[in-house]
């Protein structure tokens, strides 16, 4: 089912780096704030992004872990240029293989889902579109839709209790395809971004993202990763780190076993 209205759109999101040739060579590239050009409208749509972050739901499971999260699912049909927020119930689930995450044991949990005025927020869909097309996964562009993960994800820190991502280890996510974009980052330290190679010894990348839109896309096949904990940052007693998860997954049909 359709959540809101069908979305047509245009990326309309000026980056100055094309992440497309590091993204298939390397598996992974970082990008920072200064290379995104916002127009004015656009900054605006960030700062009403930036301020949904306090209405997330706590995850309720990790409530120790200081994590809020959002959850909602888009198809994207590249060779229409429509991307389509959905409704049901699968929309707000998300499922990892115990491989790829054995701390819920296979559990499909289910989040808060995000508003509808989100979703179609046009500088969440120009990152959509951005994204993709800066993805191995836009060669399929004329052929596959493509089901379209987001998340939205507070880190929380208090004096008493570091802010903890899921796995806190490195691992894998199992979608072919993430983006990490920084939304807001206030009275932390931490949150070092670790991208290794397949070998999960050689370290492609230790940073912490600082500034909002600045984003790291990872291809799963070729790299592991995972986000340290973030802590209070000098005498403040909370602090948070926000992210926007996007994710893409090529829709391939499943014929019917045989009677």
């Amino acid at each position: 089912m359709i959540r809101g209205n069908i979305k047509e759109f245009e990326n309309t999101l000026e980056c100055r780096v094309s992440a497309y040739p590091m993204m298939t060579d390397v598996g992974y590239c970082k990008l920072a704030s200064d290379d995104f050009n916002l127009t004015d409208a656009q900054k605006s749509d960030l700062s009403i992004i930036q301020r949904h972050f306090d209405t997330l739901a706590l995850d309720p499971y990790g409530e120790n872990a200081g994590r809020y999260r959002q959850h909602s699912k888009y198809v994207l049909l590249p060779c229409f240029n429509l991307l389509i927020p959905q409704s049901s119930e699968h929309a707000y689930s998300y499922k990892q293989d115990v491989g790829f995450n054995d701390e819920v044991v296979e559990e499909a949990r289910k989040f808060q889902p995000v508003p509808n005025e989100i979703l179609s927020n046009n500088l969440i869909t120009s990152l959509v579109l951005h994204d993709f097309k800066n993805s191995p996964l836009h060669e399929y562009a004329s052929t596959i839709p493509m089901e379209v993960g987001i998340h939205f994800i507070r880190m929380k820190a208090t004096v008493d209790a570091p802010g903890i991502s899921v796995p806190n280890r490195l691992h894998k996510d199992g979608e072919p395809c993430t983006w990490i974009h920084l939304i807001n980052r206030d009275g932390v330290s931490g949150g070092e971004n670790i991208i290794t190679d397949n070998t999960k010894t050689n370290i492609l990348c230790n940073e912490a993202m600082l500034k909002p839109l600045d984003s790291i896309g990872i291809v799963d096949d070729l790299v592991w990763h995972q986000v340290k904990p973030v802590h209070v940052d000098g005498h403040g007693k909370v602090g948070f780190r926000d992210v926007i998860l996007i994710d893409f997954t090529p829709m391939f049909a499943v014929p019917n076993n045989p009677s």
